[in-house]
C-alpha cells in the first residue's frame, strides 16, 4: 500500500498540513500526537495511487485553487440558504474521478460494496455511473480545521433532531466532500439530513464527463448553488451527537491548515 494523500497533494494536502489520528478508547475520545504530512492513508495499491495522480489530481488542484476565492468563512450564527455556483471552471470527470479513487483509500470496504465503480475508476472508463446506493456530494468549506474520515453515522439527540450518514467524508478548504447512502430511509423522530439543510450539490453525473471536458462552468454543473458548511462534528455541538462506527476499521483524522 502507498502514501495517498486525501484531498490529492495538488489540493496543498501536504507536509504544512498538521493532523492527528482522533482514538476512541473505553468510549473516551482524544487525539493522537499532531503532526505534519498532511492528511493521507496506506489504503491504495501503488497503481491506482499513480492512476490518480497522473490523470486527476492536478485538475483537482486547479479546481480548488480557483474556489478559495469564494469560499470565505461566515458568522456563527446564520440561516442555510441557497448560494449561487462560483463562476469558475472546472475538469468535472477528472476532478470526481480524482476525490473517488482517494475516498476508495479512506473506505476500502467500499471496493467489496461497489465493485463495479472500483473497475470502471480503475479502468479509466469515460462515462461511469454512480451505482445504485451511493451519493456524491460536494460543498464550499472555508475553515482551517480538516477532518478526513471513512465510514460512520450519527444521530443529534439534543436542541434539534439530525442525522449524518457517510461511506466517506473530506473537509479540506475549501472543499468538503460527502460519499453518502442513497435510499436509505429515516425514522421521521431522526429528523433532516446534514446534507439536506443547507442542501449539498449532488455531483453523481460529473462522472459522465470525459477526460477532454475540461472548462465546464460549475454554475451550470449545479444550477441548484453550492452552500458553505460547516462539520457537525468540528466545534461545540459535538456532546448533542450520538456516534456510531462501521463494523470495519473506521479511520478518522483531523488537523489544521496554519494561517498563510
Amino acid at each position: 500500500m502507498t502514501k495517498a494523500h486525501v484531498p490529492p497533494q495538488a489540493a496543498g494536502n501536504r507536509n504544512r498540513v498538521t493532523c492527528a489520528t482522533v482514538r476512541i478508547h473505553n468510549r473516551i475520545r482524544s487525539n493522537g500526537r499532531p503532526v505534519a504530512g498532511g492528511m493521507w492513508l496506506r489504503g491504495l495499491c501503488g497503481d491506482c495511487n499513480s492512476l490518480a495522480g497522473a490523470n486527476y489530481d492536478t485538475a483537482y488542484g486547479d479546481f480548488a485553487a480557483a474556489l478559495r476565492t469564494y469560499a470565505r468563512a461566515f458568522p456563527l450564527l446564520y440561516l442555510p440558504r441557497p448560494d449561487p455556483a462560483p463562476p469558475v471552471r472546472l475538469a468535472p470527470g477528472r476532478v470526481a474521478r480524482s476525490i473517488l479513487i482517494g475516498m476508495f483509500a479512506t473506505t476500502p470496504h467500499l471496493r467489496v460494496m461497489f465493485p463495479g465503480l472500483a473497475n470502471d475508476l480503475r479502468e479509466r472508463r469515460d462515462h461511469i455511473a454512480m451505482p445504485d446506493g451511493a451519493t456524491l456530494r460536494m460543498a464550499l468549506y472555508p475553515f482551517r480545521r480538516t477532518r478526513l474520515a471513512s465510514m460512520f453515522n450519527g444521530y443529534r439527540m439534543l436542541k434539534r433532531r439530525q442525522h449524518y450518514d457517510v461511506f466517506s467524508e473530506v473537509y479540506f478548504r475549501p472543499l468538503a466532500w460527502a460519499l453518502t447512502p442513497s435510499g436509505r430511509g429515516y425514522d421521521e423522530d431522526m429528523g433532516e439530513s446534514v446534507f439536506d439543510n443547507p442542501r449539498w450539490a449532488i455531483v453523481d453525473d460529473w462522472l459522465q464527463y470525459g477526460d477532454d471536458v475540461t472548462a465546464a462552468d460549475l454554475r451550470d454543473l449545479c444550477r441548484q448553488g453550492v452552500p458553505r458548511v460547516r462539520h457537525p462534528l468540528l466545534g461545540g455541538d459535538q456532546d448533542e451527537w450520538v456516534q456510531f462506527f462501521s463494523d470495519h476499521v473506521t479511520a478518522i483524522f483531523e488537523g489544521e491548515i496554519p494561517a498563510a
